[in-house]
């Protein structure tokens, strides 16, 4: 079994670690469906002081040149995760990932924290315009800074899109990275993304899409 190296996890293999995440009671907010040959589903739980969301997986792989012979999505998301954190933009925290191998194929266990505070950016209803430009400003800027990385979030519903304010200074995070990959160029990585918000998002009007995609684009050329 291997982990990744987290504030919250050690570096060294534990596997009585994974045992206790892989089998933590709490609510399945994401029911295991079957999906790429394999299974794949999120519990929601209260561990000690902190509640966290498990996602449990077996032999659910994605492929790529890097890894042909199978990669769990769960550490693809997090690797990004941990990739996204350092560009400075927000991201649930890991607290613990492993893998396992099994008789049925290869176990994983990615643990993030709860985002505390945030709602999806489809929840932020009834702002007033003020409050929408400075909410696709941020939005425009985060997604920006992604994309000059040439990081592909490919799945990039406003569900995914998390915000939490201070008073009227919004900041964002981002959820949901495990269908995320590396563009050649940034505007490839950008191309999809965006159209695929627009398309999806309810929240902001046309004026304050237009300041989103204006703030993604001075961060894109920053």
């Amino acid at each position: 079994m291997s982990t990744l190296a987290t504030p919250m996890a050690r570096s060294t293999p534990q596997p009585d670690a994974f045992e206790r995440w892989w089998t933590a009671r709490g609510e399945w907010v994401e029911a295991p469906n079957e999906r790429r040959n394999g299974w794949s589903g999120v519990v929601r739980a209260n561990t000690g002081d902190r509640l966290c969301y498990i996602k449990r997986q077996r032999h659910h792989l994605c492929h790529s040149i890097a890894h042909p012979f199978g990669w769990p999505t769960a550490s693809r998301e997090a690797h990004f995760l941990k990739q996204v954190g350092k560009l400075g933009l927000q991201v649930p925290e890991i607290v613990f990932h492993g893998t396992r191998a099994s008789a049925g194929g290869t176990e994983a266990v990615l643990v993030t924290r709860a985002l505390e505070g945030y709602a999806p950016l489809s929840a932020q209803t009834g702002l007033n315009t003020a409050q929408q430009n400075a909410l696709a400003i941020a939005v425009g800027r985060a997604l920006g800074v992604l994309h000059r990385a040439r990081l592909q979030h490919g799945c990039l519903y406003d569900k995914h899109i998390m915000v939490r304010w201070h008073g009227e200074e919004p900041e964002v995070a981002l959820l949901d990275l495990e269908k995320m990959r590396s563009r050649f160029t940034s505007q490839a990585a950008a191309r999809r993304d965006l159209d695929q918000l627009r398309r999806h998002q309810t929240v902001l009007a046309p004026a304050a899409w237009r300041r989103l995609i204006d703030a993604h684009r001075c961060a894109l050329s920053a």
